[in-house]
């Protein structure tokens, strides 16, 4: 569940995907110009509006104690990659299998569905 981001209390952390998601989908979501081709301001707006919550979400600070054995077992988990590209090369294999990439004519007909012309 979404919650609107400035009913959030300070003590609540916002992870920065969630601001990420919020910005693709006005991005996607709201077309860049309206009817006789006027910009449409509400979507700059809408994306301002996001960026100006970035903001505010990091001028304040946060109270984080550090926890050795959360601490030890990341220093362990980053110490068994010896060779940083390997390791990047494995996660994105990784990433791959989870998440397959679209291929380009899945892309095309799902686009066309959305923009409503399927």
């Amino acid at each position: 569940m979404r919650f609107p981001l400035p009913q959030l209390s300070n003590e609540a952390k916002i992870p920065p995907g969630v601001f990420l998601s919020t910005l693709q989908f006005i991005q996607d979501g709201n077309p860049d110009t309206l009817p006789g081709g006027l910009v449409n301001f509400r979507k700059r707006q809408k994306a301002s509006e996001v960026i100006m919550d970035i903001k505010r979400w990091q001028t304040q600070t946060f109270n984080l104690q550090l926890l050795p054995p959360v601490y030890q077992f990341i220093e362990d988990s980053l110490n068994q990659f010896n060779d940083l590209r390997a390791a990047s090369d494995m996660f994105w294999e990784l990433s791959l299998e989870r998440e397959p990439r679209e291929r380009e004519d899945e892309k095309m007909a799902r686009l066309l569905q959305e923009s409503g012309f399927l």
